[in-house]
């Protein structure tokens, strides 16, 4: 009768194979078979309704079929579940395939079945189930080239359970404790942190794909491959709240990453407190929200920001012992920022985005030594840079006739352009006699050639 009703629906369940060993199975085996192959059918008919394939439901069954009778039953139960919110019009019946898809591609081992029940629990969409499911059998970083997707291993599914961290929302208001932080290495070969990865890579390759960027040190100056000596608070959104956090542990020569895949946002005044040589690279593979945060201060040697959208930098102050790093794959924009260092360290400024700079209003303290900003267009108002400080400004184009910026309100595509209000030493650098006279450590160069 199951089999009858299962034709009807369009479900090809192969019950011929399924009664070749039927004197193998037990009562209670095949009472658990028939109670799973009902309500595969019961899901199958509304799918025919609504017009979608049912060939999922049949993958699905042959999956399951060959489970134990607790098993099964735990899976008729979930079929139940989500025919009972089909009908109620909780779930739509593309969500409900993409379910059974992805319960499909969690099929190959019991290790597989696990981590889904547990990814489960982190309330991801079916999307992004669907997404991870497939990294997770592709492999990535996990297989040697050459090897199947089948290759991936009990161990390295264990793994990715001790992971699922990194997709879990986080907020931290007064305290981190070191055990949040996890290690590069273990994060940065995770399924789950690809998309940081790429992000994180293509940072890395704004700086090297310009060869005017003389002594520039970079917040993410290893790429993903060479990371060895960070420690990762990761997740998918992070926030953290104004306060004074320690980043002290036991290891010597430590940087720290603070990175999402979603979404990083930074409230108040903020103080990281660490050794003079390590590094904070606060990171986003889409979006770091500083609206509400007041200012940023690393005790540290070098304090990087980087994100894959635009980043914005609007009434923040920042400081570090050595060096600022400023990146996006997209826009910078800063305004009414003050950018602070020791005079201990490098004394470094760098600003670099793919496409566009704007900055006004931006202080930079005295004891900055050298400022770099790079972008195929930068657009400059109201700054006063240090004396003393050789001050780098690459874009597209370079300099009008090798040196100049543009000056004025016009802005030009791939220039430079001193829009008003800008000086060196306190001087004004804005027309081309002044820039002659005072503005002889600006140098115009081209960026991204």
């Amino acid at each position: 009768e199951v089999a009858e009703d299962a034709f009807d629906s369009g479900l090809n369940f192969d019950i011929k194979s399924q009664l070749q060993d039927v004197d193998s199975k037990s009562a209670d085996d095949l009472v658990a078979l028939t109670t799973l192959a009902t309500s595969i059918n019961d899901q199958a008919k509304i799918f025919k309704e609504q017009g979608v394939d049912v060939a999922t439901l049949s993958d699905k069954f042959k999956n399951d079929s060959v489970l134990s009778a607790d098993e099964m039953r735990k899976e008729a139960d979930e079929s139940k579940e989500l025919n009972r919110q089909l009908a109620a019009g909780e779930l739509t019946v593309e969500t409900a395939k993409k379910n059974v898809e992805n319960q499909n591609s969690a099929s190959s081992s019991p290790e597989m079945r696990a981590l889904l029940d547990e990814l489960k629990k982190l309330n991801l969409t079916e999307d992004e189930l669907t997404k991870v499911l497939k990294d997770l059998n592709e492999g990535p970083q996990v297989s040697p080239p050459g090897s199947p997707p089948s290759s991936v291993s009990s161990f390295v599914l264990q793994n990715e359970v001790k992971m699922l961290s990194l997709l879990e929302d986080l907020t931290v208001d007064g305290k981190l404790d070191s055990t949040m932080f996890i290690a590069s290495e273990q994060a940065f070969a995770s399924a789950f942190f690809q998309d940081l990865v790429s992000s994180y890579d293509a940072l890395s390759k704004l700086e090297s794909a310009n060869s005017n960027s003389a002594n520039s040190v970079s917040p993410d100056s290893s790429t993903s491959e060479s990371v060895d000596n960070e420690l990762v608070l990761g997740g998918r959104n992070i926030s953290i709240s104004g306060g004074d956090y320690s980043l002290d542990t036991a290891s010597t020569n430590q940087d720290y990453l603070v990175a999402t895949t979603d979404k990083l946002t930074l409230l108040g005044k903020m103080v990281f407190n660490s050794s003079s040589d390590a590094d904070l690279i606060l990171i986003s593979a889409q979006s770091i929200d500083l609206s509400g945060a007041e200012s940023l201060t690393f005790t540290g040697d070098e304090l990087g920001i980087g994100s894959f959208d635009s980043l914005n930098i609007e009434n923040v102050d920042l400081k570090a012992e050595g060096t600022i790093s400023l990146r996006s794959l997209d826009n910078l924009v800063l305004q009414n920022t003050k950018m602070e260092t020791s005079g201990k360290g490098a004394d470094f400024i760098h600003l670099l985005a793919a496409n566009q700079i704007t900055a006004n209003s931006v202080q930079f303290s005295a004891m900055v030594k050298q400022i770099t900003m790079e972008a195929m267009t930068i657009n400059l108002s109201n700054i006063n840079f240090p004396s003393g400080s050789n001050v780098n400004l690459n874009s597209l184009y370079g300099g009008i006739e090798g040196k100049y910026p543009s000056f004025g309100a016009t802005t030009q595509y791939g220039r430079v352009n001193f829009i008003q209000g800008m000086s060196y030493g306190s001087n004004p650098v804005m027309n081309r006699t002044n820039f002659d006279l005072y503005g002889r450590n600006i140098k115009i160069g081209t960026y991204g050639n």
